[in-house]
């Protein structure tokens, strides 16, 4: 299973769900007949009746997903799909779905928490939920992400003054 997207908001009164894209290119949304929606830790298969690009947000109809109610509970829930054509990547490229569950470590090898899950911005941002499920969010760049090691599941980030929240940044 491929991490596509996650469900931001509902549009209309049908059911119709909106997705931000975490692929590049986006416009590969379009392509999918089904799709797989992780909702309370559990992935359920939808087909797609309508899929369409509008504005920066891809607006789903769902089979079964047929009012606004339904689609409200999905809010928050990411999108997965069975398979994609993987491009090659790149020496220092991730996929999305091989990074969320990995453990991050500061440089000085204490457990910072473990990767959640990834927003698309204009960098990319880890976001890191420690022991008591606090999240923090560290922009995914080479200076504050110098290591990522997939086989032994760990990611080495540069804690820099007022990067986490419990250090306060000098006054």
């Amino acid at each position: 299973m491929f991490l596509i997207g996650t469900i931001v908001s509902t549009f209309g009164i049908k059911g119709d769900i909106k997705i931000n894209p975490l692929i590049t290119p986006p416009d590969l949304l379009l392509k999918f007949d089904s799709i797989f929606v992780e909702h309370y830790e559990k992935k359920q298969e939808f087909s797609v009746l309508m899929a369409k690009r509008h504005k920066n947000i891809y607006i789903f109809s769902l089979e079964g997903v047929n009012d606004m109610n339904v689609a409200e509970d999905l809010i928050g829930s990411s999108v997965y799909a069975a398979n994609i054509d993987i491009k090659e990547l790149k020496e220092n490229e991730f996929f999305y779905h091989d990074l969320v569950g990995l453990t991050v470590y500061s440089e000085s090898g204490d457990v910072v928490g473990i990767v959640d899950h990834i927003l698309k911005a204009g960098n990319d941002v880890l976001v890191i939920k420690d022991d008591a499920g606090k999240e923090m969010m560290i922009p995914f760049v080479d200076e504050l992400v110098p290591e990522v090691n997939l086989n032994d599941k760990s990611i080495t980030i540069n804690t820099v003054k007022g990067l986490l929240q419990d250090e306060k940044p000098n006054s």
